[in-house]
């Protein structure tokens, strides 16, 4: 396929191609969010089991997992 900036057709198909990229992203982070949820769920659950009071537990795993968040991660990317 021989596309040439000129012409606009760059353009077109970049912009086509926006919807599904943002589809892909959208799942990809949904999935993190996921996994994000049951690792501080085993996380909370461990530390637990080692004595720690369910209220530092759950601060500590909620701390654990907050490294997911959507704020945060685009406060990496941007800088």
């Amino acid at each position: 396929m021989n596309i040439r900036p000129e012409s606009g057709e760059a353009v077109l198909q970049a912009t086509a191609l926006v919807p599904f990229m943002m589809l892909r992203l959208t799942g990809s982070y949904l999935h993190l969010k996921r996994e994000a949820k049951r690792a501080r769920r085993t996380f909370y659950h461990e530390l637990m089991a080692t004595g720690m009071s369910p209220r530092e537990a759950g601060h500590l795993a909620d701390e654990y997992a907050s490294a997911v968040s959507l704020r945060n991660l685009l406060r990496a990317i941007v800088g």
